[in-house]
């Protein structure tokens, strides 16, 4: 090995990103949390099943940390026997965690659009993904644990015995995997569209639900990934795919949770509006206009029995005694909508009855 190749080492960026990712995915289901209290709901199936999915997140952000303590992220040439060994039995176990992680995040996403969205289009498209994912994680797994035979050879290549090739089971494990990320944000598109509502305020929904996209993006990246793996020097070339199989079920977590922190976001934000209205009255009292101009956001709501999808736009229509009027906006209504503002869009979704 040239002697400069064997300084080469990734382990700071792999141990940063490890952290910083498992952390900020603890501060936003954090927040998930209070949101829910402050709307005083109880939590529901797929806020226990995020809850779960964090706690994966971490055993596997764990066990990336060991492989690097141990050398993960250098060549294979300069760390001791040893240590090469622990690699591979983290590795191991590292493997069909991170399928039963991700698995448990996408299972959350999709409760959650069972909750805001309980319409048969979602419930179906719910069960389908929900079992193709079960499907490929009991499928993953298995392949994981049963890659060599004997087992052991897994984490001790120098037995006798025969394995897959594994560059080609990852492969085949990615692939499902971004392909499952892409239909389950897509899944609520279709039922956003077909709300009587503007172009512009259609496509600020859809952004909202569609904030994972960097789940697919990081799944993507892994994926392109694993065609530098080397089997010949498994320290150094799994290194950046590990750690962003850590980053992608992070993310996944951290998506889960913004669109459900409107709470958070109204409470931060209605100060500065009150001190942006009270600046704009005192302007236009010291202009003589004698009149304030109507720029306050509207609102307009998607009301579903308990469920209620609230999209706060510029220029909604008022009654006469000075409140926003409630358009409807659900695909049974085919009448206009009378939102025309294309300022800043914000949807925030509140399907729970509060509690009592």
């Amino acid at each position: 090995m040239d002697s400069s190749n064997a300084q080469e080492s990734t382990q700071p960026r792999q141990s940063i990103t490890t952290i910083a990712l498992a952390v900020l995915a603890l501060v936003f289901l954090a927040l998930r949390l209070v949101a829910r209290r402050m709307k005083r709901v109880d939590l529901g199936a797929d806020d226990w099943t995020l809850v779960v999915g964090l706690f994966f997140v971490f055993i596997i952000a764990g066990l990336n940390l060991a492989c690097i303590h141990y050398g993960m992220g250098t060549h294979t040439g300069t760390i001791p026997l040893n240590d090469q060994s622990m690699i591979f039995k983290l590795i191991y176990a590292f493997e069909p965690l991170y399928i039963v992680t991700a698995s448990i995040v996408k299972l959350a996403v999709l409760l959650m659009y069972y909750r805001i969205f309980p319409v048969r289009f979602i419930k179906i498209g719910g069960l389908i993904l929900g079992g193709t994912t079960l499907a490929w994680m009991i499928g993953m797994v298995f392949l994981a644990l049963f890659q060599c035979w004997p087992i052991a050879k897994a984490y001790n290549p120098m037995l006798p015995g025969h394995c897959i090739v594994l560059k080609d089971a990852l492969i085949g494990n990615g692939v499902p995997n971004f392909v499952l990320d892409i239909c389950i944000l897509a899944l609520p598109t279709k039922l956003i569209w077909g709300l009587q509502a503007s172009l512009w305020q259609r496509i600020s929904i859809i952004c909202v639900f569609l904030t994972g996209s960097f789940v697919v993006f990081a799944s993507i990246y892994r994926f392109s990934l694993i065609f530098i793996f080397d089997i010949t020097d498994v320290p150094w070339s799994i290194a950046d795919a590990q750690t962003w199989c850590v980053v992608e079920s992070a993310a996944g977590v951290i998506s889960a949770c913004l669109p459900t922190l409107a709470p958070i976001i109204k409470f931060f934000t209605k100060g500065l509006v009150s001190t942006a209205r009270s600046l704009s009255k005192s302007n236009l009292t010291q202009s003589g206009t004698g009149a304030l101009s109507q720029v306050d956001a509207g609102e307009a709501g998607l009301i579903h029995g308990d469920n209620k999808v609230t999209i706060t736009a510029g220029n909604a229509p008022r009654h006469s005694n000075g409140n926003y009027a409630m358009t409807d906006m659900s695909p049974n209504n085919r009448g206009s909508s009378h939102l025309k503002g294309k300022g800043w869009t914000m949807i925030s979704t509140e399907t729970d009855r509060e509690s009592t």
